[in-house]
């Protein structure tokens, strides 16, 4: 499965025929995905199956991906696995949403030219968390940073005091 995607498909014309197709596509295609994370480097794996069930046309889609993003408690590096499952039942107006199957999710259809790419950055951008933390509490990496920071941190130098003479007159 070392093909790369198309970039433009005909999602409905595939959906009639019923089409699949695998292959990968570079993270750094996706720009406003590229926004939110650390690294675009690394590529999507896609699997998807255009189809129809009676007049709905629809996309069943995997992707898989190691995301990098920035742990918003240590404010480091943390991987992000992405194992993401989608169905997407194509409308072309904003009528049809309420006639798809309660399983899917619309997929405005707006020309016969559509962007692969897209469809999928907006996929994942939905699947990102909200604020992306590490599983482990990283809480022990912050007190190690605060406490080197602590150390770095010129100590005052101790001064002789002027009064200290009169202590050996006694």
């Amino acid at each position: 499965m070392n093909q790369t995607l198309p970039v433009h498909l005909n999602f409905a014309q595939k959906a009639k025929i019923g089409f699949e197709i695998q292959g990968k596509l570079p993270i750094k295609q996706l720009k406003r995905l590229s926004e939110s994370l650390l690294s675009n480097d690394g590529d999507l794996t896609v699997e998807l199956k255009f189809d129809r069930i009676g007049p709905v046309p629809f996309i069943v889609g995997h992707i898989t991906a190691q995301l990098e993003l920035k742990c918003q408690r240590c404010m480091q590096s943390m991987a992000h696995p992405v194992d993401l499952h989608f169905k997407l039942g194509m409308v072309q107006k904003e009528e049809q949403i309420e006639k798809l199957p309660e399983d899917m999710e619309p997929y405005l259809i707006e020309t016969d030219n559509n962007h692969l790419p897209d469809m999928l950055e907006e996929e994942l951008l939905l699947a990102l968390p909200l604020v992306a933390m590490h599983e482990f509490d990283c809480s022990d990496y912050l007190q190690k940073q605060v406490l080197e920071q602590q150390d770095e941190v010129e100590k005052p130098e101790e001064k002789e005091n002027p009064f200290s003479v009169l202590k050996d007159l006694l």
